[in-house]
């Protein structure tokens, strides 16, 4: 979604909205019944993206995601696969801890 923020220059206002049109399927459904759900709790409509993604990460993502893709980082190994996609794999995951490779001199 950020990508597309970005390329399209959305405005703050209209990331929220534009959102809610994307989201598929279950998403898109839970996306329906917050609105609602959050009026009867009488709760402030989600303006914000930072929000609505904090909204949407902890609906959709185990409370262990962090700890489970460090647990992942921690036990890969190439085994019988190619250096190449053993790479791959390997940068995914350190991407997705947000790690950096130090440089060795």
């Amino acid at each position: 979604m950020e990508r597309d923020f970005d390329f399209k220059d959305i405005t703050k206002e209209r990331k929220v909205k534009l959102v809610a049109l994307k989201l598929r399927k279950y998403a898109s459904l839970w996306c329906t019944n917050l609105c609602p759900k959050r009026v009867k709790l009488r709760k402030d409509k989600i303006r914000t993206w930072n929000k609505m993604k904090a909204k949407l990460r902890s609906w959709f993502l185990p409370p262990s995601y962090v700890q489970d893709i460090y647990s992942l980082l921690h036990h890969v190994t190439q085994g019988t696969t190619s250096i190449g996609k053993y790479t791959r794999e390997f940068g995914k995951l350190m991407i997705k801890c947000d790690l950096q490779e130090t440089k060795i001199k």
